[in-house]
């Protein structure tokens, strides 16, 4: 991996970290529309909502991210991140142009509460989703 690279991603990871939990929240006011993009709330996007909108599948502590978007060295989802209940961050898978979509993480073992996930794209910012486990 090339430094810039790494630096890149590892500065956007400590930053979703901190933001994502508060963001999350914050999405459900109106003071966020257009800065955080949910499946009900696509703001400016309205059109690409369902190539963005991370969908979550919960198989018993097997959860998987996918996000039904094309990839290109132009266009692509640049990161997963998955936090808990409470803002406790469980996970993030970064990619690059030539991966697909798809990311694997492994919930605590009994987990039970809110999830939210995040996928973001270079092109049309971060969108959230919440399921419960």
């Amino acid at each position: 991996m090339q430094r810039r690279t790494f630096v890149t991603t590892a500065l956007a990871g400590a930053a979703s970290t901190v933001a994502l939990p508060r963001l999350a929240q914050a999405a459900q006011g109106d003071e966020w529309t257009n800065v955080v993009f949910t499946e009900n709330d696509p703001g400016h996007w309205k059109d690409v909502e369902k190539l963005h909108v991370p969908m979550v599948k919960i198989d018993g502590r097997k959860m998987t991210v996918t996000t039904p978007h094309p990839m290109s060295e132009a266009h692509y989802i640049v990161s997963h991140t998955v936090v808990l209940e409470g803002g406790k961050f469980l996970d993030r898978k970064t990619f690059n142009w030539k991966d697909q979509p798809v990311s694997e993480h492994t919930l605590p073992e009994g987990y039970k509460g809110k999830i939210t996930v995040t996928s973001t794209c270079n092109l049309h910012d971060w969108w959230v989703k919440s399921v419960t486990a």
